[in-house]
Formats: C-alpha cells, structure tokens, sequence
C-alpha cells in the first residue's frame, strides 16, 4: 500500500535511510572483524606450531622417542602439546609419512600429502581450512619443518577445528544484529516523534485553512513544532488575520458605499415621484427639485469617481502604468484649474513650487488626482475670507508636497479616523457639501502606491495642513 500521508512517507523514509547506513556499515565491520578473528586464529596457529616444532627439534633430530635429558615419551609430549592448544599434534616425517599424532583417529605410517604439509616442505609455510578425513569435520591446519641449519628433520601439522572460530564469528555477527535492531528500534521511535512534530502541526494547518476557506474566518492554529513550522503557524495567523481584516474592510466598504448610494438614490425617486404627481402646474415647484436632482446626481457622479479611482489605484499594477514625469508641471496645470473654484468659494489659492522637481516614477493622471482633492478638501473646510496654501520641495530623497488652510480645523479624536473611507468629520456639513468621505482615503492610497505617505495635521482646531511625501530615486 502506497503511504501519501507525509508522517508516514517521513517515517518511510527515516527508517530506509537507516536500514541501508547502519546495515552497510555493520556489513562492512562485520566481514572485516570475522576477517581479522579467522586472520587471527590463523597466526596464533602458526606460532604455536612453530613453538611446537622448536621444542621438538633435538629429539626429532636424534630419532629419540624420548624427549631431551631422558623425560617424558615423544608421543606423550605431543599429546601434552595438542592438550594445550585445544587441537591435534601430528608428527610427519621428511616424506610427509604420519609417525606420531595426538589423535589416535590418525593411522600411523600413512602418506598425508595435503597442501600445508607440501607447503612447508617447499619452505612456504601457510594455513588451509579443509574437510578432516579422519574426525570428519572442518578443521584449521599448519604445518611447519622441525628443521636445524636448513635441514628439515620432519614437519609438525597442527590443527584445530573451525567450529568453535565459526561460533565466535556468529556471535560477532549476532553482536551486530542485536545494537543494529536496538538502532532501528530508537530511529523508528524518534523518527515516528519528528514525523509527527512535523506533519500534526501540517495536518492543523491544512484544517484551519478548509475552515477559512468554508468561511469561519477567526479560526487560528496554535504553533507548535520545529522552529520552522511554528515560524510557519505564526506567520499563517498573521495571513488569516490580515485577510480578516481586509474581507471586513471590503465588507464595510460595500455597506458604506450601498449606503451613500442609497440615499441620493431614494431623494431622487422621490423628487421624481413628487414632479410626476405634483409638479405638472407648478413651475416653480418643478424648478427647485430639478435643482435638488441635478446636486443629487453630482454627488452620485463624484462619488462613483472617487470610487472607480480608488480600484484604480488597488490596482495601480495593471490599470495605471508609471513613467518618469516632473511634478512641477502638474501641480502648476492643478493650481490653475483649482484656483477659479477657490474665487468662488472666497478663498485665495497661494503656491509656493519650484520651476521643476526631481524626476518621479509616477502615474500622472493619480498623482493629478491627489493634489485636486487635497485642495478641493481645503476648500470644503474653510470659510470665506480664508487662505489656501500648496507648497512644495525635495529633500536629500523625497518630494515633500503640503497643502494648508486656514478652515475650521479638524478635532482631536477625529484624527485617527480621518482616512477611514466614507468617515466625515462633519458629516452633515459633509453631505451638504457634496463630500462622500472618500478624498482622503484616495490621497493616501496613491501615495502608498507609490511609496510615499501622507502625514495628518499636526494642528488641531486651527486649520489643516496635509503633507505628502514620495521619495525618488537619484
């Protein structure tokens, strides 16, 4: 069965690693060690054969049966050898004819030509792992010469079996079996504990998300795991609260927007409904709704402006493309614009612009835009007899562009609100004079798009004064 879960693909995965590293290396150990343990056995043989074979040489020499200085029986010396050693002690003599052994099962005076009696006889003594004929079991032989000055007086083979080298060998493998299984059983624990530090706090995550997505937008995950995956539950929260906030903004924007919409909408049908019924014979009445209407359906045409501009600037990317400009010319071309609304409206519109600024990477219609309704906000607020000012300067690495008055001011506990959409700090007066709350919202939207920022009044109660800022590049 395919595992698609990620803890058990995780787990899978930890456990084959391990499996193929650890059994890799106990291979490689265990074949070196049962290599070095026969190696071993091997050389200790030897040395215990030629031990054997220097002790023998006077008596082999001499053709006595008996060992030097009248001692005990050659063949009861050979026996007291193999008992030593744990094997069998074989006497042969120069034609390789069998003339005493440990081992009773060895006939005498038989030719025993095996290859480490040859062997010795051609001076090239070695060790060979070969099936006894006699004991009828595997046994380890070496032979060397009893041999004095180059003369070689007979060979001594000894032997042992491989039995006991065999189970030595088992038990080092079973050795490593048993701490290669206690490894495997650890890796799996702790593989099985950090697959499920990784994949729980994942499986969390992707249930939160279903539940978002199905619209219980205050669901949250607790972080939880490794570093990374509780950096991952973090910064998931703060996508979730942030998309949160933006759903309940476009929410209240909708209702705001419906709302605004609404009201000019019904004193419209209204007017309608009454001119229908009414104002057939009265011209004069006829004369003063038609006036209300045409305000009405300004109102309506500044707000689906303002808008169609902020989707605009939302979606500055696509819909609006910036290029280099100077903003000298355009606020110039606004002040000129706005300067005949601000005599109507009693005020004097006074500048104070250089002849050009450093270049801008900006849309030019929003940037138009901006600057028409900062101005046209400073005309909504201020008295007749009051003064207009728009400033502007560059810096080391920003334009600074400040537009004051000299109005009505705004209150101290509206400033933190005064760039909320659809918030009026009057809104009465607001209403009447055809604002929808949007303007400032908009002006801060197109310098954020383009980087920049719009600082509040710093002044309360005593007129406004409104400063952008968009910074270039040198």
């Amino acid at each position: 069965m395919r595992m698609r879960s990620l803890q058990g693909r995780l787990l899978l995965t930890f456990v084959t690693l391990t499996v193929f590293g650890l059994g890799s290396v106990s291979l490689l150990a265990g074949l070196r060690l049962t290599g070095q343990d026969l190696a071993h056995n091997q050389r200790d043989l030897q040395l215990q054969a030629e031990t054997i074979a220097n002790a023998l040489r006077d008596p082999v020499g001499q053709g006595d049966r008996r060992a030097p200085g009248g001692g005990r029986p050659l063949d009861t010396l050979i026996s007291s050898y193999a008992q030593g050693i744990g094997g069998r002690v074989t006497l042969v003599d120069p034609q390789l004819n069998v003339t005493l052994s440990s081992d009773s099962a060895v006939p005498l005076h038989v030719q025993d030509a095996h290859s480490e009696l040859i062997a010795a006889r051609n001076g090239k003594p070695q060790s060979a792992i070969r099936w006894d004929e006699w004991r009828k079991e595997e046994r380890l032989f070496v032979a060397v010469p009893v041999a004095e000055r180059g003369q070689a007086f007979g060979f001594v083979q000894v032997s042992i079996p491989t039995a006991p080298i065999y189970a030595e060998m088992r038990q080092t493998w079973l050795t490593f079996l048993v701490i290669g299984g206690v490894v495997l059983l650890v890796t799996i624990a702790a593989s099985t504990l950090i697959a499920r530090q990784i994949a729980v706090p994942v499986r969390k995550l992707t249930a939160t998300s279903e539940q978002i997505a199905a619209g219980r937008l205050d669901e949250r995950v607790s972080p939880e795991g490794p570093n990374e995956i509780r950096r991952l539950g973090v910064v998931f929260n703060q996508m979730a609260e942030r998309v949160q906030e933006m759903i309940a903004q476009q929410r209240a924007f909708v209702d705001n927007a419906a709302h605004e919409l609404r009201s000019p909408l019904t004193s419209l049908r209204l007017r309608i409904e009454m001119l229908q019924t009414r104002g057939k014979g009265d011209a004069g009445l006829t004369q003063r709704y038609l006036g209300q209407m045409e305000r009405e359906v300004g109102y309506l045409q500044r707000l689906v402006d303002h808008l169609l501009a902020l989707a605009s600037v939302e979606n500055s990317d696509l819909a609006a493309p910036k290029a280099p400009l100077d903003l000298a010319r355009i606020l110039y071309d606004v002040t000129d614009e706005m300067g005949e609304v601000a005599r109507q409206a009693g005020l004097a519109l006074q500048t104070d612009i250089p002849e050009h600024l450093p270049t801008l990477e900006a849309n030019a219609e929003q940037m138009n835009g901006l600057i028409r309704n900062l101005i046209d906000n400073a005309i909504k607020y201020s008295r007749r007899g009051g003064k207009i000012t728009l400033t502007a300067k560059s810096g080391r690495d920003a334009i600074e562009i400040c537009v004051a008055d000299t109005g009505i001011g705004i209150p101290a506990e509206a400033l933190p609100r005064i760039f909320d959409r659809f918030y009026r700090v009057d809104a009465a007066r607001s209403r009447k004079e055809g604002g929808a709350g949007l303007a400032l919202s908009l002006v801060r939207s197109i310098a954020q798009a383009h980087g920049g920022r719009v600082d509040p009044p710093s002044r309360v109660n005593a007129g406004s004064a409104f400063t952008v800022v968009l910074p270039f590049r040198r």
